[in-house]
């Protein structure tokens, strides 16, 4: 009898175990690309603009900024921001809604030196980040 117990104990941390780790697939950070920036008049800020997917109910942002980098050398600033979207679905098997509707989530990067001639670019895909008049 105790070793009956033992195996259903077992196999029940196993399955708890597996349904943790099935949780923590749907909400992870990633790299998202950059295709649009705006400087500042003293070319010292980059902001980096994003689209990203619709807000909750309550109007604010289902997307916060994990993590951001960028690399300053003589010819280019090559810059990256990681997102998680905290409103996407926990497990695997539910559906997360898609629309074509796109909202701006824009992101600053302070330059230890002004961009002058310099590219931008991301720092993923290595593509040029496309300037536009802020």
């Amino acid at each position: 009898m105790p070793t009956s117990i033992s195996k259903r104990a077992a196999l029940s941390l196993l399955l708890v175990s597996q349904i943790a780790l099935l949780a923590g697939c749907g909400r992870q950070p990633y790299w998202d690309q950059i295709l649009t920036a705006t400087v500042s008049d003293d070319e010292r800020t980059i902001i980096a603009e994003m689209i990203i997917g619709p807000p909750k109910a309550d109007g604010t942002s289902c997307y916060e900024v994990t993590n951001k980098e960028f690399e300053e050398s003589a010819t280019r600033v090559r810059i990256a921001v990681q997102l998680r979207n905290n409103c996407a679905p926990v497990f695997p098997w539910q559906e997360e809604i898609h629309t074509l509707e796109g909202y701006p989530l824009k992101v600053e990067f302070r330059l230890k030196a002004p961009l002058a001639e310099r590219r931008i670019t991301d720092k993923l895909s290595g593509e040029p980040v496309t300037v536009i008049d802020g």
